[in-house]
């Protein structure tokens, strides 16, 4: 782990946000135009990047932009994460066949760098078991998988815990599979796109507090269950939280 900063149980940490005004424990997710374009990597931050399946590029730009994330990801120690990437099968600008693709070049390599990965899966799980059980074929260990939004019932959270995903909630949630997840250990807070009038703290604090509630645990104890999952841990030992 590194020693310039271990990860305080108080500490709330957002594993997927899209908001300009973070601080180091939040990850925020670059859209392509973001990563491809030039943004600027700001100090102290740490940062995302993925292909999403909403608005994925032409497939013949598949080896170039994949070489572009190598690089990004090779170079520049405060991009922790690949995502968000996925299968979408309901909202795509791509058929299923091309998303899997684009989804199995960036998990692979997410793997080949030991990137965790922030997946967007709609609809798409039995695909998305199928591309891990490949992977961990080729890489042991595989890095953390989280699904990020995970808004599906209980039972679709009990088989996806059984293949090794982690889950990540926001506001919107299935008691059931809030609760499987916490028992699991594999539970992840996100904010991702905020309410309208609310600071990054203030949504990331009220998170805590409703998921919290929702669990009849403390914010501080759902902060530690967070900060000890595999991804956080991965994260932190990336050196890569200042």
């Amino acid at each position: 782990m590194s020693n310039e900063r271990h990860l305080s149980h108080l500490e709330l940490l957002d594993c997927h946000t899209h908001s300009h005004e973070v601080n180091g424990l939040a990850i925020r997710s670059l859209t392509y135009e973001e990563w491809s374009g030039g943004v600027t990597i700001e100090e102290g931050q740490l940062y995302s990047i993925g292909l999403h399946p909403w608005s994925l590029p032409l497939a013949e730009r598949l080896t170039d932009l994949i070489d572009q994330m190598r690089s990004l990801l090779a170079s520049t120690p405060q991009i922790v994460a690949v995502g968000e990437c996925g299968i979408d099968k309901v909202r795509s600008n791509a058929s299923l066949a091309e998303q899997r693709t684009w989804l199995e070049a960036q998990m692979r390599l997410a793997c080949q760098l030991h990137r965790p990965i922030l997946l967007h899966t709609v609809r798409a799980w039995s695909e998305t078991i199928e591309i891990r059980r490949e992977l961990a074929q080729e890489f042991d260990p595989l890095p953390p998988i989280v699904l990020h939004g995970f808004r599906a019932k209980g039972e679709v959270a009990r088989m996806m815990l059984s293949h090794g995903f982690a889950l990540s909630f926001g506001r919107h949630y299935d008691p059931a599979a809030l609760r499987l997840a916490y028992e699991a250990h594999a539970l992840l807070v996100e904010t991702d796109e905020l309410p309208q009038g609310l600071t990054h703290q203030k949504a990331l604090a009220e998170t805590y507090t409703h998921l919290a509630e929702a669990l009849a645990i403390t914010p501080e104890a759902l902060a530690e269950c967070v900060a000890a999952t595999p991804f956080w841990q991965q994260v932190e030992w990336l050196g890569s939280l200042r």
